[in-house]
């Protein structure tokens, strides 16, 4: 390989640095790992530069002005946004209410709290509308959601709600803006949607939902591992709980799903212990 291509090979895994970084360090970084060029890098070297950079990233996050909490809150909106547009992409619902769900999620993507807040209240409204307003809301327009017949299932959609209010009653501008590679979550759903056979209800739907939603709780295990802080574990725990309420008021019929939901929440207390165990140098209350 010769040292072109091996420059170009490292510039391509730094950006798992964050900006700042790069801009300071980057040179350096790379001028370090070409000492050597002309030669091919190592998966090694490379999962090495790859898994520093994800960690001065994860410090950057916990070290941001914005409290951990409304951090947290912010990134568990986030996935709860994301799950709720994934599952309307599924459902195949009306053009109308995909535009809505995905310019929540957009909201939440670039820290707009306060242009999150009426589309979280729209959310919750349209699927909780047979439950506040009777049966006969269920066909009210063709243009909204899927809608909920009991309350259980309406929990995610009220901390939506709710946490929209919260992070908009702050009327801060700091919160964090999110990476876009999280729209890969409902373009997955998106592939799913168009698979031959009823993958909703098959096993190809539970293994990606039950892998995806596995990774992401492995990486807030591990950032909050470096980082010890609370708020990858108070996200996980806006998403993961109101599942788990689910699961204990509506049993799973099968020991295959009440297996997920124990890894699920085996995940979360990991990370809530993690975040707990005291560290020098660990964030302040306000950080």
């Amino acid at each position: 390989m010769s040292a072109v291509v091996a420059e170009r090979w490292y510039r391509v895994f730094l950006r798992a640095f964050p900006t700042r970084h790069r801009a300071e360090y980057g040179a350096e970084i790379l001028g370090t790992l070409m000492n050597d060029a002309p030669r091919r890098p190592s998966p090694r070297e490379t999962a090495g530069l790859v898994t520093a950079g994800l960690t001065a990233r994860t410090r950057e996050a916990a070290g941001r002005p914005v409290p951990w909490w409304a951090d947290g809150l912010h990134l568990g909106l986030l996935v709860a946004a994301l799950a709720n547009l994934s599952y309307n992409v599924s459902d195949r619902v009306s053009p109308w209410w995909l535009v809505v769900s995905a310019a929540l999620v957009v909201a939440l993507l670039r820290g707009r709290a306060l242009a999150a807040l009426p589309l979280a209240l729209l959310v919750a409204l349209s699927t909780g509308r047979v439950m506040l307003f009777g049966i006969e809301a269920a066909n009210w327009s063709p243009l909204l959601g899927p809608t909920y017949h009991n309350w259980v299932s309406l929990i995610p959609y009220g901390v939506l709600a709710g946490g929209a209010v919260v992070l908009a009653a702050r009327r801060s501008r700091d919160l964090r803006v999110r990476p876009w590679w999280w729209l890969a979550i409902p373009a997955l759903a998106l592939v799913l949607a168009w698979a031959p056979g009823d993958w909703r209800y098959g096993q190809l739907w539970q293994a990606t939902r039950a892998g995806t939603e596995g990774v992401v709780l492995l990486a807030g295990i591990a950032a909050t591992a470096v980082a010890r802080s609370p708020r990858w574990a108070l996200a996980a725990a806006l998403y993961v709980l109101p599942g788990v309420v689910s699961a204990l008021v509506y049993p799973p019929a099968n020991a295959q799903n009440i297996t997920y939901w124990l890894t699920l929440t085996a995940l979360l207390l990991t990370m809530a212990v993690t975040a707990w165990r005291p560290a020098a140098g660990s964030e302040g209350a306000g950080a």
